[in-house]
């Protein structure tokens, strides 16, 4: 339970942030250009952390890890306070990113190694994702949006005191090189899959809480229909999602993402949105917990092929909002979704293809 309280916390702590990141950045005076920029700028703070400690915690252990990202992840989520123009955001949220990259990986190697359900795992996570949402949501509805950052620091303070009561046991260093090319095409369907997904899903999460305004929810409905997602992903991934094959639901995460970003384009108000956040969750669920599984029983490097995963993500999330950017500078945040659904299709045809045609990789 150590591990999954863990999870819910920090989970809870990085969403409860984001969810009013771009609202907070308008209200700051920041362009949507400039709001897609800081976006990218985490992300890639993300990124290059991920892929440096993934490797390192297979090297070095996962205590040092774990212990260290959360205390700085604490730190690092309570200076967005201070932050008052485009220049403080960005470096704060360059700092936020690259503290919360520096010990998932290792905790869910741990996860692994102990024989533990990497489903249920992961379903605290989004249950940390509801809770943090709807608190935010009261928060920032009462309070602030910088109580919200405030909120997402403190969070972080348990799940230390948490760590630093786990049994970590011995460790059996893996090696790996700097740039470890043999792994990345030994899981390029997936990692490549997800990469353009999830690049498309972030034109659309980039400038998701303005569009759920333009649809008429003030700040505290912004949460609640974001949690649904976080629900149902909870429901889906304690329930259901290991039962089904890890190809199987990779490739049906990819098809119902398709599905699910193209019905956004089509709502009229912020009510219609929900029953598509539904599908969302599902989607996601099936996806996530799929590729955690096809990563982990098909590698030695858990924790690498973890971060790799998690830079896979994060390198999307670079990707997707630069491109949104310019989108929205010409054109309105309904057509990124459309581009979105276009490119979760692809993953698809792309998982598919390269799993049936492994020479490619």
């Amino acid at each position: 339970m150590k591990s999954n309280s863990i999870r819910f916390l920090t989970f809870a702590a990085i969403m409860a942030s984001w969810a009013y990141l771009s609202i907070f950045a308008r209200d700051l005076g920041i362009s949507d250009p400039e709001i897609g920029f800081i976006v990218a700028a985490y992300s890639l703070a993300l990124f290059s952390s991920s892929f440096i400690f993934g490797r390192a915690s297979d090297r070095y252990g996962r205590k040092l890890f774990l212990l260290v990202g959360l205390a700085l992840s604490s730190l690092a989520f309570f200076l967005q306070i201070f932050a008052h123009n485009f220049l403080g955001l960005l470096l704060t949220r360059v700092l936020t990113g690259f503290c919360v990259g520096i010990f998932p990986a290792s905790l869910i190697a741990l996860v692994h190694e102990n024989n533990k359900d990497l489903s249920r795992f992961s379903s605290f996570g989004s249950m940390g994702w509801t809770l943090g949402l709807l608190m935010a949501g009261l928060i920032a509805f009462y309070l602030s949006i910088e109580s919200v950052f405030a909120f997402s620091s403190l969070l972080f303070i348990p799940a230390f005191l948490v760590a630093s009561k786990m049994k970590f046991g011995e460790h059996h260093s893996v090696s790996v090189p700097a740039f470890p090319i043999k792994i990345i095409k030994k899981n390029l369907p997936l990692y490549l899959s997800v990469l353009i997904r999830h690049s498309g899903a972030h034109m659309v999460w980039t400038f998701w809480p303005l569009f759920l305004q333009t649809l008429g929810a003030d700040r505290f409905w912004v949460a609640v229909i974001q949690a649904i997602n976080g629900a149902t992903q909870s429901v889906f991934m304690f329930t259901l999602s290991q039962r089904i094959g890890y190809t199987s639901s990779v490739a049906g995460g990819l098809l119902l993402a398709g599905a699910t970003f193209f019905s956004f384009a089509l709502v009229a108000d912020f009510w219609q949105i929900m029953p598509a956040q539904v599908l969302l969750g599902v989607s996601w669920s099936l996806l996530y917990v799929g590729g955690l599984r096809y990563l982990m029983d098909r590698n030695v490097e858990k924790a690498t092929v973890s971060g790799l995963f998690d830079s896979a993500l994060s390198l999307s999330s670079i990707i997707g909002p630069l491109i949104g950017a310019i989108i929205v500078s010409f054109g309105s945040y309904r057509i990124t979704m459309y581009l979105a659904s276009a490119l979760a299709f692809i993953g698809f045809l792309l998982f598919r293809f390269l799993k049936r045609n492994s020479h490619f990789v």
